[in-house]
């Protein structure tokens, strides 16, 4: 009323420009505040960072510890000896490079060993062992599979990680995930920070330079002390290339490095491959049958069960190879003596079966049959009290066979399960023809309804159809070109929603009363709508500075919510525009006015088309969310895919958690189960 009052005292022009200009001064105090908000966050300094980084990791290594049993009252006596002598650096070698490095060396020299003997140890020495006694504080840790390797990570991770702890910030990487030939080591080191860490890494490192990145600039200058384990589960001919890239991009940085033994002496035989510069090496020897015999007994209401298994621990059988590493032990103390539970479907298996050489004859076919009871074994029954979802045996074993099948084949043997990236496990033509008849299906039904009402069924059942075509075209073009990313909200997501909404609203309703110009219409409501496209679609990307640890589950909450806030406001910007352009005044330029309802038709199913082009591209949830549908319908996994996992992870033990991001308990879990999938693919129940 203001506006129209002023318009008749003033004049028309002159509101306009003055309407014009209060919009452009609102988006330019916007634009202004949102700069300093940027210099803001990037002001903040890698102090800061730091500290978040390693307050992250403190928690990450406490869960992972607790899941791992690495506590000092339950944890199997790992031990060490010196790795053999051709594998790393010379004893005197190491030392003449600790004296000259820049600075001098990081530990006190007093401490250090006379020779490599002095590196001997067991499993709660290994943050001492690393921190005063290697010179260098460059490590390899070899060992069989299962031998504990990881857990003594994870161990030497709490050690470093502790609060008060000074240098850099100890982070496990696993290396499953690099490939050399395509990536250097900072660089993959940096995406990894981003990916698996609750730190806000993305802006910039300074507010006066641009170049790199808060997790570029930790790896960079060294703020980061990475603990690569799994060199072993990189393809056998990029291991040379590997140490190469090692040696050059971490020169004599603190670091550790974990492999299996065989494969890092294959590696070193190849013609152009040289060992860790400055590294000393430590070896894990197999657990010796007094202790690994205690493990086996400790608790239990009738240890004489263990009799003849612990009669074969020790030797060549079998039995004795299998359960001198710590996973043996877990598996068989998992499956042969579980805690009680409460309306079991079967009775306990007796541990005697393990000797049986006529039925497991290799060392082989037993950690087969070890992790095919694992899986049985934690899926038995459990406490009606706990309220936990249930899934039968069968069902968990065919769900992480599928996803076992999937890291494998189009993950590269990657161990990091990604629920953002499962859309290949499924082919396109079923993910597209799926998101097609969705979309499809919600646009018909919109925009039918609303030209049913406006101008009757006829014209409600073409706007059915116009619109059913346009969101489904939209969103298979949309899948073909998605990225699989995962959305983090901005601090200032919904203000700019809000102020791109109400820019394009303010700008239609003020030409359409103060300028009796169709041609200035329709580009004010054109301007109004590509403004709040433009300033959603760059604040939509943005990484949250999160206060909370984000796992899978809260982030796939968090994703789904920003899907669900793009596509309405998609379609209240659009509709807004489809009324002043197509539903009021008269012809111009051959444009008709189809009425308040027409016009709102119009822009609802422009709205549609482009919301959902929009949300499927910039969010990862929609394409998981067809996904699971496909795999779902055809078998594969059970509807509530999330619920499934959590519990895999917190109540069975199957999988662990690394960040955003699930990995299975160990990478031979992890390939016999994807051996599984490929030779069984029966029917399942639905679920």
């Amino acid at each position: 009323m203001l506006a129209v009052g002023l318009g008749s005292y003033v004049g028309q022009e002159r509101v306009s420009t003055l309407f014009a200009m209060v919009v452009t001064a609102v988006t330019l105090v916007l634009s202004v505040a949102s700069f300093h908000a940027a210099r803001a966050d990037a002001a903040k300094g890698l102090d800061v960072v730091v500290q978040q980084l390693a307050a992250d990791v403190q928690r990450e290594a406490d869960a992972k510890a607790t899941q791992h049993e690495v506590v000092d009252s339950s944890a199997l006596p790992v031990a060490w000896h010196p790795a053999e002598s051709g594998l790393v650096e010379g004893w005197a070698d190491v030392v003449r490079i600790a004296r000259g490095l820049p600075g001098g060396s990081s530990g006190d020299a007093d401490a250090w060993p006379v020779d490599v003997a002095g590196l001997e140890g067991a499993y709660t020495q290994i943050g001492e062992v690393f921190t005063r006694r290697v010179p260098t504080r460059r490590l390899v840790v070899l060992g069989e599979p299962g031998s504990g390797k990881t857990e003594l990570l994870i161990r030497l991770l709490q050690e470093l990680a502790r609060p008060g702890s000074s240098g850099p910030v100890p982070v496990r990487f696993s290396l499953a995930s690099w490939n050399p030939h395509e990536d250097g080591l900072k660089e993959w080191m940096a995406e990894q920070l981003r990916r698996n860490h609750n730190v806000d890494l993305r802006h910039p490192a300074s507010a006066e330079s641009r170049e790199l990145d808060r997790a570029e600039a930790l790896v960079d200058r060294g703020l980061v002390l990475p603990l690569l384990d799994g060199f072993d589960e990189i393809p056998p001919v990029l291991h040379a290339m590997a140490l190469h890239e090692i040696n050059r991009a971490w020169r004599t940085r603190p670091l550790v490095l974990s492999s299996r033994t065989d494969a890092y002496r294959a590696a070193l035989s190849q013609p152009d491959a040289r060992r860790l510069d400055g590294a000393v090496g430590i070896q894990l020897v197999p657990l010796t049958p007094g202790p690994a015999a205690d493990y086996l007994r400790r608790g239990l209401p009738h240890p004489e069960r263990w009799d003849a298994v612990i009669a074969g621990l020790g030797s060549d059988t079998p039995v004795g190879q299998t359960l001198s590493t710590p996973l043996g032990l877990f598996l068989a103390r998992t499956i042969y003596a579980p805690p009680p539970r409460v309306g079991a479907t079967e009775s306990t298996p007796h541990p005697d079966e393990l000797c049986d050489t006529t039925v497991l004859r290799t060392r082989d076919e037993l950690e087969r049959h070890l992790f095919s009871r694992f899986i049985t074994a934690v899926y038995e029954d459990r406490d009606v009290r706990t309220k936990q979802p249930h899934w039968s045996a069968q069902q968990a074993r065919h769900t992480l066979a599928v996803l076992a099948r999937h890291l494998e084949d189009h993950r590269g043997g990657s161990t990091d399960l990604a629920w953002w990236e499962l859309g290949p496990a499924v082919p396109s033509g079923p993910r597209f023809l799926t998101a097609a008849l969705v979309t499809g299906l919600i646009g018909a039904v919109t925009v039918g309804l609303v030209v049913g009402l406006a101008f009757g069924l006829g014209m409600g059942l073409v706007g059915m159809v116009v619109a059913g075509l346009a969101s489904g075209c939209a969103s298979v073009v949309a899948l073909s070109k998605a990225e699989a990313t995962v959305v983090y909200p901005s601090s200032r997501f919904r203000s700019a929603l809000t102020f791109g909404l109400l820019a394009a609203l303010l700008t239609a309703l003020g030409v359409y009363l103060f300028i009796d110009a169709r041609v200035v219409q329709i580009a004010g409501g054109v301007a109004g709508v590509l403004l709040w496209e433009r300033l959603t679609g760059r604040l939509t990307l943005e990484r949250a500075d999160l206060a909370v640890r984000v796992g899978p589950g809260t982030l796939v909450v968090q994703d789904r919510r920003i899907f669900l806030q793009i596509v309405p406001l998609y379609v209240l910007g659009f509709g807004a525009w489809g009324i002043f352009t197509w539903g009021l005044k008269g012809f111009f330029w051959g444009i008709p006015a189809f009425g308040i309802g027409g016009g709102l038709a119009v822009g609802l199913t422009v709205g549609l088309a482009a919301g959902f082009f929009a949300g499927l591209r910039e969010t990862a949830w929609p394409q998981f969310a067809v996904t699971r549908v496909c795999l779902t319908m055809r078998n594969r996994v059970p509807w509530s895919l999330m619920a499934f996992l959590q519990d895999a992870h917190e109540h069975r033990g199957v999988l662990r958690q690394v960040g955003t991001v699930y990995q299975f308990r160990h990478i031979g879990l992890q390939r016999y189960l994807a051996e599984q999938s490929s030779s069984d693919d029966a029917a399942l129940p639905r679920t």
